[in-house]
């Protein structure tokens, strides 16, 4: 059983589908919302919707104390209530709490879990980002924490200004960053520290409509399907719902961000980020500090990547034999209802729209099965800013545990444009004697092309010694790009150690779900040469082999504009849409 699903049923959206206030035929695909199947009030029908944003952004801080019973020799909710503050006795005594927890941002410098500030970086120049208003103003669901078992205050997002930075949609940009705690109850009290970190960047405009609806949280006695309370999230094209003041509702409406554009974020935190992350990144930069009061002063910067976007409906007698034994298999599931008929609880009597949060083997599995209904194809490409944290789960699933978690600080992040991936670091091949990732995305575009994909991995030196047993020595890399019938793509690859970190990238290469394959080694013997910092970039996986077991004799210069790539290799060949320097 996926966990996904029982969390995705916790956060069922009660708001019903509405009239799409956007306008219809100019709108960007940031502004994309599922309408359900053309078949209207019939159950029987799934759809799907892979996309990153709105699983953030629906995120408003709330604090749920959460209630349990024994059934049948299982735990389920027996009962649910709002807090505003962890010191209030519901939220307290409670078997469990739920809590978002929106990050404000720093007012003054004794303030903990706070947005520092947020950077844009264009043409090499650096615009500081101004702090204009939280957006929405008011929640009735902001809390306050608790330091002593480190739950952070709820607070509202905010939005910036960057002087001379423009989109689309007019000059706002708005950031998201929150700690998560799920519910959940085994008996015993739970750990209330978060166990992930969320953060993302928008382009992003406000409208107004009587229709929008306000932040909803109904919380209360178990009810028939066994939940005990519900959250509404984005709808009608908003990506972010504002206030409501009793008139006029507020919505958040994304819009493309600036390409040309780095953003970097800076949080001032006491609940320090450990372990591993992974979003939606261009060559990811992290920088890590401790202040004098024991806080970590944490930044991650990168460009956004355009990110194809898989939504689908079929139905369900019309599925692949595949998917439809594998979803008729899952008791507990999940999703948004457009469609329940009142008269059954399965399957067959709901239209249900599936939504992925985890990035895990099942739901990779799942999302293969979903590219053959949507005949490997996107509906379009949203550009996004996005870098999470991984659950504990999630690190235990990977198989690398021993080396990447329960540690004091961040070991890596994988990032990439790729429309579902596997995010849990990365998998040891033992045979290959390789770290494997997988990714996927449809084959073709909303016009029929071919989507192309972007990888990026920033790993501990210390972390990647663990995962190989190596020594204390230089290590060397190659990055290749294997289709999935194993035939090898031709790609633009990357490697970098310095700093206490090895930096990997990869691009050019197509969907629709490749392997992406990293082999680390290191020198018999320790040589001057092999103790200095080794580069190795490649025009394609075959370049890549070669320079990993020789170092290359040859560095040429790659000009593209202002842009300049020296190449090394025994062969060096400039990317695509790079000329030789003379």
């Amino acid at each position: 059983m996926r966990k996904s699903r029982i969390l995705l049923m916790a956060l069922l959206s009660f708001a019903l589908l509405a009239p799409n206030f956007a306008a219809a035929d100019n709108k960007p695909i940031e502004q994309f919302w599922d309408q359900g199947p053309a078949v209207k009030n019939v159950g029987g029908y799934t759809g799907i919707l892979v996309e990153d944003a709105g699983r953030i952004t629906g995120r408003q801080s709330r604090m749920i104390g959460m209630y349990y019973e024994q059934k049948n020799g299982a735990w389920v909710q027996k009962e649910a209530f709002t807090c505003q503050t962890y010191a209030d006795p519901k939220c307290a005594n409670a078997d469990n709490v739920w809590y978002d927890a929106v990050l404000d941002v720093c007012k003054t410098e004794a303030d903990s879990n706070c947005i520092i500030g947020v950077t844009a970086i264009k043409d090499g120049k650096e615009i500081p980002g101004k702090f204009v208003v939280n957006f929405p103003e008011k929640s009735d669901f902001t809390f306050k924490g608790d330091p002593s078992v480190k739950i952070p205050d709820g607070g509202l997002p905010s939005i910036w200004t960057f002087d001379g930075l423009t989109h689309q949609g007019g000059d706002k940009f708005l950031v998201f960053a929150e700690y998560f705690h799920p519910g959940g109850y085994e008996g015993g009290k739970p750990f209330l520290y978060p166990h992930q970190f969320n953060s993302g960047i928008f382009a992003m405009s406000v409208d107004k409509n009587p229709a929008y609806p306000d932040i909803l949280v109904r919380a209360g006695k178990a009810d028939s399907s066994g939940k005990t309370w519900y959250a509404n999230g984005p709808t009608m094209g908003c990506f972010v719902i504002g206030a409501h003041d009793g008139k006029t509702g507020e919505c958040g409406l994304s819009w493309p961000l600036p390409t040309a554009v780095r953003y970097r974020l800076e949080i001032r935190t006491s609940i320090h980020l450990t372990s591993f992350m992974h979003g939606r990144l261009l060559d990811p930069a992290i920088k890590i500090s401790t202040d004098s009061a024991g806080r970590q002063i944490f930044s991650i910067e990168g460009g956004p990547v355009s990110v194809p976007i898989l939504n689908a409906w079929v139905k369900n007698s019309d599925m692949p034999k595949s998917l439809h034994d594998y979803l008729y298999a899952i008791k507990d599931w999940g999703g948004d209802f457009v469609y329940d008929d009142k008269l059954g609880n399965g399957r067959d009597s709901v239209q249900l729209l599936q939504a992925f949060e985890q990035y895990d083997a099942n739901a990779f599995k799942e999302y293969l099965w979903w590219l053959e209904v949507a005949k490997d194809k996107a509906v379009g490409s949203k550009s996004m800013w996005i870098a999470r944290t991984l659950s504990a789960q999630e690190i235990w699933s990977s198989g690398t545990s021993a080396c990447l978690s329960d540690n004091k600080s961040l070991n890596g992040i994988v990032t990439t444009n790729a429309n579902m991936y596997i995010s849990s670091p990365p998998v040891f091949n033992k045979e290959a004697q390789s770290l494997d990732y997988k990714v996927s995305s449809p084959h073709f575009d909303e016009n029929g092309k071919l989507n192309v994909g972007n990888y990026n991995l920033v790993l501990s030196s210390e972390a990647a010694r663990c995962l190989y047993n190596f020594s204390k020595a230089p290590i060397s890399a190659t990055v290749s790009i294997f289709s999935s019938d194993g035939s090898s793509q031709v790609a633009t690859t990357a490697v970098t150690e310095k700093n206490g970190w090895l930096y990997l990238s990869a691009a050019g290469y197509t969907y629709s779900s490749p392997t992406i394959r990293v082999k680390l080694s290191q020198p018999t013997t320790t040589s001057p040469s092999a103790a200095a910092s080794t580069t190795t970039k490649t025009a394609t996986a075959a370049t890549a082999a070669t320079a990993a077991t020789k170092i290359a004799s040859k560095t040429i210069s790659c000009v593209k504009g202002k842009t300049v790539k020296k190449i090394t290799g025994t062969k060096p060949k400039c990317p695509t849409g790079y000329a030789i320097k003379k």
